[in-house]
């Protein structure tokens, strides 16, 4: 099973790695295909622009005084105006181009240089295409004339838009721009310079931006990320269960679901600790069930596991939330009382406890007596093996006396340590302790 975990794991990362790639992949591929597309439309436009002002060029070259302009807007499409003069008296097809600001700057620069010159009208965003020798010719090019029919045709089947802008400005040699991405459009700018500081014509030409995050087949991808995650996320919570596992395992009691013994000698080592700092009081309590191998051997051990699990639960009922209640092994139970600092205290919860084990039968009819033994700390020592020795001796003299609970007797513990040859751990009071703090219990 845990192999089987580890594949599935293994199998989500790798399907996330590869519709990631697949994803980055696929949109790489949408993104060159779109600047190809939206190169290839300003590249058309920017023909079609420098085509038409050749032309226009061309046009007011051949014009004399029989040309009629209204001919020569024609050819150029709508929106193109014209004006024909011979001497002081111009022909236009509507507006007269040689009252506009700019004619006579393009009229002398054309006098002079003796060949057309194309400048800039920002005033009407057009371009002036004028000539000025023995016949005067001008052309007025607004944006829609400078692209032609045939431009138009290919930049709509690259699914792109052109715009024009113009600008009195003189450029040279200016590097095409982008592509770049811009409300959600992708877009190239150039721009075309005019000859003899004639000003600019910018040409942007843009389509929509499609690649987005992934490009095309969101749906599909969304749907492999979607099992890939939840793939990884069944793993991921099964390792954590096996995790939780081991760990409720190796700090719980199989049969009982209290801590165990190893658990409880990290808890208590941690709020003797506390205690220390804080110089509070702590009690250790160790329960030993009476009669219990006799249950055991009479009635079983499957009988005898229902009276321990019983047993702990009457335990945790008779303690409060802040102490701490584990099996130490066998039928004997631990019980670590934070707060405890006198006989008074222990007494209360040894007679709460008795009550709660011996008040009604633990397993069928079968009721059980415990004997307890308390150890407090720092009075019976400042360690928990000192601890929980002097209430194992507590323990086993309640047991042997015949009442339910005593407390440990400093001097008892210090001679029980003597005989075992062993440096005593246990610090005496100032003075010797009463005889109610010594013998708490009572005999049944």
């Amino acid at each position: 099973m845990r192999s089987i975990r580890l594949g599935a794991l293994v199998g989500s990362v790798i399907l996330l790695v590869a519709t990631s790639a697949s994803m980055v992949n696929n949109r790489s591929e949408l993104r060159s295909a779109q600047d190809a597309r939206v190169t290839a439309a300003v590249l058309a436009a920017d023909q079609s622009v420098e085509s038409t002002i050749a032309r226009a060029i061309a046009v007011v070259v051949l014009a004399n005084e029989l040309t009629d302009p209204a001919d020569l807007a024609r050819s150029f499409g709508a929106d193109v105006s014209a004006c024909v003069s011979v001497g002081d008296t111009p022909n236009c097809t509507d507006v007269d181009l040689f009252a506009l600001s700019t004619f006579g700057a393009a009229a002398a620069g054309s006098a002079q240089r003796r060949e057309p010159a194309v400048v800039v009208d920002e005033s009407t965003d057009s371009l002036l295409v004028v000539s000025r020798g023995a016949v005067t010719t001008a052309f007025r090019l607004p944006a829609r004339a400078l692209i032609d029919e045939r431009a138009r045709a290919t930049i709509a089947g690259y699914s792109a838009t052109v715009d024009l802008e113009f600008s009195a400005t003189s450029v040279n040699d200016v590097e095409r721009l982008g592509p770049v991405t811009n409300d959600g459009r992708r877009i190239v700018d150039d721009t075309i310079g005019l000859p003899d500081d004639g000003g600019s014509v910018g040409v942007a030409a843009s389509i929509p931006d499609e690649a987005g995050l992934v490009g095309e087949g969101i749906a599909g991808y969304l749907a492999l990320l979607a099992l890939g995650t939840v793939l990884m996320a069944l793993a991921g919570w099964t390792f954590l269960l096996d995790r939780r596992t081991l760990e409720r395992r190796a700090t719980t009691d199989e049969l009982t679901g209290l801590v165990n013994r190893r658990e409880f000698e990290r808890i208590s080592q941690d709020k003797l600790l506390a205690a220390d700092r804080f110089n509070t009081g702590v009690c250790l309590m160790l329960i030993d069930l009476n009669g219990f191998k006799t249950i055991n051997d009479t009635l079983g051990h499957q009988f005898g596991d229902l009276v321990l699990k019983a047993a702990s639960q009457r335990l945790q009922s008779a303690v409060r939330d802040t102490d701490v209640v584990g099996r130490w092994g066998g039928d004997e139970f631990v019980i670590l009382l934070p707060g405890i600092e006198d006989g008074t205290g222990v007494r209360a919860s040894a007679e709460r406890i008795s009550q709660a084990l011996a008040g009604q039968p633990l397993a069928g009819d079968i009721a059980v007596t415990a004997a307890i033994g308390a150890a407090l700390f720092p009075r019976h020592g400042r360690e928990f093996d000192d601890l929980i020795s002097a209430a194992d001796i507590a323990m086993y003299s309640a047991k042997s006396t015949g009442v339910t609970h005593r407390l440990a007797d400093v001097h008892a513990v210090e001679l029980a340590a003597e005989q075992l040859g062993m440096t005593s751990g246990y610090q005496s009071p100032d003075r010797r302790l009463h005889p109610s703090e010594v013998d708490v219990g009572r005999r049944d």
